[in-house]
């Protein structure tokens, strides 16, 4: 099976040297390597490919593609250039073992798995970890179901990946984390990130989604890996806040425009309010009223982000449906 494993960077060129050299180190040659790179005019990234170009020569096989800065937009241009029949998508600060690749593809082989559309591999560094307390507090509102890692919830929630402890062999998931999607290329055909999705705001789970509707999602606890969450250029706070906030409302409204699903994103505004209102209360600081405004304006933003959707007319027409049943 050829290969095809694309790179989206934005300005960590030392971070994306470590992965470079793992992807020269792999036992499998059968692949095609697409850095995606948004650095625009910050040459740092071009230099880091350019040394190593000159160390490995013809070792491997690399393209290095320009592209406007978004997660989502170079992801989608990586996933037009592609020409393998698995297609891997890795973020920039992940290392893994000479093996990887071969591994990956002897696990779609195998007869089991003809029905896998995408896999994820174990993060050795930061999966095993107890579950947050926000997550039980949303549990505590319903918001979540199941407590199984890998687990889809409401609005466009999800039980985290991390806190399934070491394991061996797949468990069936409804979700893939984004810094290690490997998906047969047939179980992508046609689909595309959202690009209305900012860097934080779900892409990975959206996409993954699409994929679980027709394939099985699988967690490999024997594919394993470590993702190493550079703080290069990674936003946090109120930034992130935001856009996470942003990406709820987004995939819960463009899932479904029911009148429940409406209500529930409601409620999650008005439960996530609660929760960091108190936080504010114990720790009063001008990061944690920051916070406050970042969550609410981000759901705001993510509901008229949709095309075609007014809010406000769309919530009275769902409430005025809801009382003629």
């Amino acid at each position: 099976m050829f290969v095809s494993i694309i790179i989206c960077t934005y300005r960590r060129a030392e971070a994306l040297g470590d992965l470079l050299d793992c992807l020269a180190a792999q036992t499998n040659r059968r692949n095609e390597i697409l850095i995606v790179d948004g650095s625009g005019e910050d040459q740092s990234v071009r230099e880091k490919l350019e040394g190593f170009m000159k160390r490995v020569g013809g070792r491997v096989n690399l393209r290095l593609i320009q592209s406007q800065k978004g997660l989502t937009r170079q992801r989608n241009v990586g996933l037009r250039e592609a020409q393998g029949e698995l297609v891997c998508f890795f973020d920039d600060d992940v290392t893994f073992g000479e093996d990887f690749i071969s591994q990956t593809v002897a696990l779609f082989q195998q007869s089991e798995m003809k029905d896998v559309g995408g896999v994820t591999g174990y993060d050795v560094l930061n999966y095993g970890v107890p579950m947050r307390f926000r997550h039980k507090l949303r549990g505590a509102f319903g918001f979540y179901s199941s407590w199984r890692p890998g687990a889809l919830a409401r609005c466009g929630l999800v039980v985290p990946l991390g806190i399934q402890p070491p394991f061996s062999g797949c468990m069936d998931v409804g979700w893939l984390g984004g810094f290690c999607m490997l998906y047969r290329r047939e179980a992508i055909a046609g689909l595309y990130f959202d690009e209305g999705l900012p860097t934080y705001g779900g892409e990975d789970t959206n996409f993954s989604m699409k994929v679980g509707k027709k394939w099985r999602l699988v967690l490999c606890g024997d594919l394993q890996l470590k993702h190493h969450r550079t703080m290069t250029s990674r936003v946090n706070g109120p930034a992130q806040v935001y856009d996470t906030s942003f990406g709820t409302a987004r995939n819960q409204l463009s899932e479904s425009r029911t009148f429940p699903a409406v209500m529930w994103l409601l409620w999650f505004a008005v439960v996530e309010f609660g929760f960091d209102l108190v936080s504010f209360i114990r720790r009063p600081s001008r990061m944690t009223l920051n916070i406050i405004m970042a969550r609410q304006r981000g759901l705001i933003a993510g509901i008229r982000s949709i095309p075609g959707w007014d809010h406000d007319t769309a919530i009275e027409g769902n409430l005025a449906a809801a009382k003629r049943r």
